[in-house]
């Protein structure tokens, strides 16, 4: 290449799926969690929501770091569609204390309940809590 810069496009710190089966809505992430990436998950997982009774995990087993700046719209999220969720569960790592109390204090931010449990990379998939 004489001379010019190729430019690569980031790879998204997110991934969600929607579980057939059970019509859990399972949302991975991966790295950190860059802000500008805020809407675009939260927007994913709204255009998934069922009316009611949903059923929610975040995986947070690969993520590093945290992001204070996603806080605020994540916690907006909840208070919006708390009628509409049976129930939350959040994946961390077995060494993650940030991830548990930023959780723990989102759960009380929003009156929401939300299930924290401990899993390693090697654990069954998250697909079945």
């Amino acid at each position: 290449m004489d001379g010019a810069m190729v430019l690569e496009r980031e790879r998204p710190s997110w991934g969600i799926t929607k579980v057939a089966a059970s019509g859990t809505i399972y949302l991975r992430f991966v790295g950190p969690t860059r802000t500008s990436e805020t809407a675009d998950f939260i927007n994913a997982l709204s255009e998934m929501m069922p009316a009611d009774e949903a059923k929610i995990i975040f995986d947070l087993r690969q993520i590093v770091g945290h992001n204070p700046e996603t806080k605020e719209p994540i916690k907006a999220w909840l208070l919006a569609n708390k009628a509409r969720i049976a129930n939350i569960t959040v994946i961390v790592p077995k060494s993650g204390a940030i991830q548990k109390m930023v959780t723990a204090v989102i759960a009380l931010a929003t009156g929401v309940r939300i299930r924290i449990r401990d899993g390693a990379a090697e654990d069954v998939p998250a697909l079945h809590v």
